[in-house]
């Protein structure tokens, strides 16, 4: 007969730091359970792993607000965040199956009035790729499931001056990453033998092998168990999700029903794809073309190399801009990268230009964080680590020869402190992401009115209002500036 316990828990969520691993012995899976007398087999016990078969927990929870690198700000600590009641999460260890769900107010990236909305997270066989099932294996008790299944390596790690004990373990040989590389997942115990963190890694386009790291305190002792009440998932060096967990039970008698996921309300049919641009590129200034298909890109030809200004939303995008300025400039190198703000969707086309030798011209503020993620060795992906260059941009940032100015403002607001718009004097024209401006009467949005406010305090003057998210119409200085009422 399967147990059924119940638990309340609240304590706070502590910060854990590695130093080195090492690992040197090996603990086997076995019927029954893990080796009597392994590292193993006394985390199993800590743990109340015994005749667990599946468990839900519950509480409160949150995550950072707008989705991990869509930040306010590049580098952590993140403290924007959206609150999430009736936080529940059921796992089934047998089947390897996840739901959690919740309810929380989702606040519009571009600042609209939090709109009431749900968490919902699944993990399920059917989901084999490890970015769709990590949020299984990192909890405690999918991280002991799997060591006992995939035979753990136990060895020892030093995590603020203090020697703890790990267990190690690898996916399965059909479970790899693009390089063929099986996943590795490492978990360290305290002196109870209970988890206190449990970490993978991930390709990532952008960020190479990604860390993840699940960091659990408060354990609790019910009849046996050892639950922990705090858990906060870490990316990036920062801390994305997090959860107060008030209760507990060990084999729900209603975890099929938990487990469920409600199929899907119809969706309305896709619209039809934009029709693909006759001309990839158009010229938008003597020597300037704007670079169309996808996130507009801007290149920009100086009298001994080219700049481009910003590199497309995907890998897959920034190549395509990268051949497109190579036909337009055969002969010139492209000396700069410009950033307008270091969101996933205005980064992620990075690697092919630092492949490229281009040096990465980005606000101050984004430069640490985009130096960390683009340096990140790339073995999942099977790809040589980058060597990323950065010029730091603060205030009025200038770029210039005998044939053109680029001048590269900082304008913090409220969707990235590190936001930079582009304006090119001559040609009379300025260059910006995310100041989209408003249609059919509607208001504009803050950043929008602190573009418009900026532009008339410093005297900018300039034609055309070019944007990475491009326009159905051309749009100009005075259609900024009708946003504010001028």
């Amino acid at each position: 007969m399967m147990l059924q316990r119940s638990l309340s828990l609240f304590v706070a969520v502590p910060m854990v730091f590695l130093s080195a691993c090492s690992n040197d012995s090996s603990t086997p899976a076995t019927e029954g359970g893990p080796a009597a007398g392994s590292p193993l087999a006394e985390a199993w016990a800590a743990h109340g792993m015994e005749g667990l078969h599946t468990l839900t927990v519950g509480g409160t929870a949150w995550r950072v607000r707008n989705s991990f690198r869509q930040t306010h700000s590049a580098s952590p600590p993140w403290p924007e965040r959206d609150e999430i009641s009736n936080y529940q999460r059921t796992l089934d260890l047998d089947a390897v199956l996840s739901r959690a769900t919740g309810d929380t107010f989702a606040s519009s990236m571009f600042l609209d009035p939090a709109v009431a909305g749900t968490f919902a997270q699944n993990v399920t066989p059917a989901q084999p790729a490890w970015t769709a099932q990590l949020d299984f294996w990192l909890t405690p008790w999918g991280f002991l499931k799997g060591a006992e299944v995939n035979g753990a390596t136990a060895g020892t790690a030093t995590v603020d001056g203090v020697a703890l004990v790990t267990l190690s373990w690898q996916t399965p040989a059909t479970q790899v990453s693009p390089a063929g590389l099986q996943y590795t997942v490492t978990g360290y115990l305290n002196e109870q033998h209970l988890l206190t963190r449990v970490e993978t890694r991930v390709e990532d386009d952008f960020m190479g092998d990604l860390l993840v790291a699940n960091v659990y305190d408060g354990y609790h002792d019910v009849a046996g168990l050892q639950l922990p009440s705090t858990v906060e998932q870490q990316r990036g060096g920062g801390g994305v999700f997090g959860a107060l967990l008030s209760t507990a039970t060990v084999n729900p008698a209603n975890a099929g029903e938990l487990l469920t996921v409600p199929a899907p309300a119809a969706a309305a049919p896709p619209p039809p794809p934009a029709a693909a641009p006759a001309e990839l590129s158009e010229q938008v200034a003597p020597g300037v073309y704007a670079i169309n298909g996808g996130y507009v890109s801007l290149a920009i030809e100086f009298a001994d190399y080219i700049a481009v200004f910003e590199a497309g939303q995907s890998r897959q995008r920034g190549e395509q801009i990268l051949a497109e300025v190579k036909r337009l400039f055969p002969t010139k190198p492209i000396r700069y990268l410009i950033n307008t703000h270091p969101h996933s969707d205005h980064t992620a086309g990075m690697v092919p230009f630092v492949r490229e030798g281009a040096t990465i011209v980005t606000e101050a503020s984004n430069v640490d964080f985009l130096r960390m993620a683009l340096s990140t060795p790339r073995t999942l992906l099977g790809e040589e680590t980058l060597a990323p260059t950065f010029e730091a941009a603060s205030g009025v940032y200038v770029i210039e020869d005998a044939t053109r100015r680029l001048e590269l403002h900082h304008l913090p607001n409220l969707h990235s402190e590190g936001t930079l718009f582009g304006l090119l004097p001559r040609d009379r024209l300025l260059f910006q992401a995310d100041f989209t401006l408003p249609v059919n009467g509607a208001k504009a949005n803050p950043f929008v009115v602190d573009l418009a406010n900026y532009v008339v305090a410093n005297g900018l003057d300039f034609d055309r209002y070019l944007a990475v998210h491009a326009a159905a119409v051309v749009q100009t200085k005075a259609d900024l500036l009708a946003a504010i009422g001028q």
